[in-house]
């Protein structure tokens, strides 16, 4: 079973692919960034990553359900650790407008 998540971050598009016989990979704007074939996830720790220079480093953290994987991703810049994405939840306002 194969899931796409996508969403932008400061102008980036995102991409994240998941399948249960390939794993996980991130594309950021059409680019392999990185990749992942852990077969399940705990979501304590970043399964995915991937650097956006200035913007900081985009940390995916993947959560597992009996039958789906949802992802929430966030953007960290020195100490800051912004909440930039979920499948699985609304984001509030400041945090919607903070990741564009």
């Amino acid at each position: 079973m194969r899931k796409d998540f996508e969403f932008t971050v400061k102008d980036h598009k995102v991409k994240i692919v998941n399948s249960w016989s390939r794993g996980a990979k991130l594309y950021i704007d059409g680019e392999c960034r990185d990749q992942d074939s852990t077969f399940l996830a705990s979501g304590k720790s970043a399964l995915l990553s991937a650097n956006l220079g200035e913007y900081g480093i985009l940390e995916i953290f993947p959560m597992s359900a009996l039958m789906s994987v949802e992802m929430d991703a966030f953007l960290i810049n020195g100490i800051e650790k912004q909440h930039v994405y979920s499948s699985h939840k609304r984001l509030n306002l400041t945090e919607q407008r903070l990741a564009k």
